[in-house]
């Protein structure tokens, strides 16, 4: 049974919606990767910045704002799986650190909805009439989002197999992952997950400094994904861009 929305908004009403949310969804982002550039000082700042990221695009995504009218059996899956990535992160963030299967949960989960997200976004994209700044800021937006998603589970998957991912140094090989006081930690809260998040967005940029490998083969392969994702947001998302600057010339030429 398809259960229709609360009263429809204008189109207008629609439209400045979904302006809100880019700007909402950018600042947050920007929030959390300025909490990575100071992790001891900003920690408490990204782990909140995460939490509300989740429940932003749960919520702004999980019906019309998408594109539904109604809200059927995928915008319920999709609030559910919103829902169930919150708990999911906040039970890996206070197990113990020897715990490391506690990860598996929110690996699975945050994989799924971020990319069911970008696919609800770039359609939510899709529906702008122009190309103006607030649909620059929403794209920009989703590609932060990408990476710093990435940066989540690449931290996820260290948590699982220590030794993911390894810093090459001049005396070799070290560590990239450790507790912000230097000292050992008791639960994942309290590691340092920000060069891991470097790292994430040098392989979604396809960058790659070569100042931190993968070491295992699931970490491997998850940095081959990222970088294939980034790439491929992009030419997405300029496809998008292009048609709705294309759009005007068309219909002006036409009258």
């Amino acid at each position: 049974m398809i259960r229709p929305l609360a009263a429809p908004a204008t189109p207008d009403g629609l439209l400045r919606r979904r302006h809100r949310f880019y700007r909402r969804l950018l600042f947050l982002c920007l929030l959390v990767m300025l909490s990575l550039a100071f992790p001891q000082t900003l920690r408490l700042a990204g782990s909140v910045g995460y939490f509300l990221i989740t429940l932003l695009t749960t919520v702004e995504l999980g019906g019309f704002l998408a594109g539904s009218v109604a809200r059927d059996s995928g915008d319920r899956l999709y609030l559910v799986l919103g829902g169930a990535n919150l708990v999911a992160q906040l039970y890996w963030l206070l197990t113990p650190e020897s715990r490391r299967l506690s990860g598996v949960p929110l690996l699975l989960i945050t994989t799924l909805f971020i990319g069911w997200s970008l696919v609800r976004l770039v359609r939510t994209l899709g529906r702008e009439p122009r190309a103006t700044r607030p649909v620059v800021v929403g794209a920009v937006a989703g590609y932060l989002l990408l990476g710093l998603s990435g940066g989540l589970v690449l931290s996820v998957l260290e948590t699982i197999q220590p030794g993911s991912f390894l810093a090459n140094t001049a005396d070799g090989q070290a560590a990239i992952v450790r507790s912000h006081a230097g000292v050992a930690a008791h639960s994942v809260w309290e590691l340092d997950f920000a060069r891991i998040n470097y790292f994430a967005f040098v392989s979604l940029t396809t960058t790659g400094y070569g100042d931190i490998t993968p070491a295992l083969p699931p970490a491997r392969m998850a940095s081959v994904v990222l970088g294939i994702a980034g790439p491929l947001y992009i030419a997405v998302i300029l496809g998008v861009l292009i048609s709705r600057f294309a759009a005007p010339e068309e219909g002006d030429s036409g009258d």
